[in-house]
Parts: C-alpha cells; sequence; structure tokens
C-alpha cells in the first residue's frame, strides 16, 4: 500500500466475528526507531455496540500497552461522539475516528502529525495496523 487505508469498522467486525485474529502494529519514532505491538484476539463488536474494541493478551518490543485503556470502548467519529470527555468529541479535535477514552493515550489512525501516537508524549511517524487469523497451538506445531 502506497498511501493510508482504513478497511473499515463494518467489514473488521465481520472478519473479527467469524474467528480468532491477532492484531499486529507496527510503529516507527520521529527519530526512525521501530517498535511492535501484539495482541492475541483482536475484535470488534457490530454497530448496535458501537464498535467497541476487544484485544486479548498483549506482547511486543514496546514496552507500555497503550491501547488496553480503549478496550471496551465505542468507536468514536465526528458525528458519533462515543468518548468519555466531558467538552469536547475527541474525533473532532484529534481529527481522527478512534476508540477514544477521554482524548488520551493512543491515537493511530490520526492524520500524519502530532496527533498520530501511541501514548501522546511519543508522536509517531508511521503506524501500521494489520489481523491476521490466529493459529491453532496444532497448527503451530505443524
Amino acid at each position: 500500500m502506497d498511501n493510508d487505508f482504513f478497511l473499515g469498522l463494518e467489514k473488521i467486525h465481520r472478519i473479527t466475528s467469524l474467528q480468532r485474529h491477532e492484531l499486529y502494529i507496527h510503529l516507527v519514532t520521529l527519530n526512525g526507531s521501530t517498535y511492535n505491538a501484539r495482541y492475541d484476539d483482536f475484535k470488534i463488536s457490530d454497530k448496535d455496540n458501537g464498535y467497541k474494541l476487544s484485544l486479548g493478551k498483549f506482547s511486543g518490543t514496546i514496552i507500555e500497552d497503550a491501547m488496553r485503556y480503549a478496550e471496551n470502548i465505542k468507536f468514536t467519529t465526528i458525528d458519533r461522539d462515543n468518548d468519555e470527555a466531558d467538552k469536547a468529541n475527541c474525533a473532532v479535535v484529534f481529527k481522527s475516528g478512534w476508540w477514544h477514552t477521554d482524548c488520551y493515550n493512543c491515537n493511530l489512525n490520526a492524520p500524519y502529525g502530532p496527533d498520530l501516537f501511541w501514548y501522546r508524549r511519543n508522536p509517531l511517524k508511521e503506524a501500521k495496523m494489520l489481523i491476521r487469523p490466529k493459529r491453532s497451538d496444532e497448527e503451530v506445531s505443524n
């Protein structure tokens, strides 16, 4: 992919509801350092439940689990304010839909710039989120 790409919440819900999926996140900091985060049971709920986020177990080369704060949070968009911020719609403030809690911590769906971050104090140059079906223990041993 040469450009930003978002599969869409409904498609991601349908894909992740069929079987267990892993989420792999590739992060590149402004100075070029790379990190990754992995979740072993990624899925999002359906539209009626606000596309709530579910992650599973965390591992990776980055120390902090910034996505955990968004677990069981509904997805917020410019026209659907599901975040916990009292005074603002976080999707408007950060120019991106996301599983915003109180507009802090992680925002990997923002346009490139200061609002793209793993933790608010660590802006990123690049963020990729990839999913794949989780292999069973039997498949791993073969």
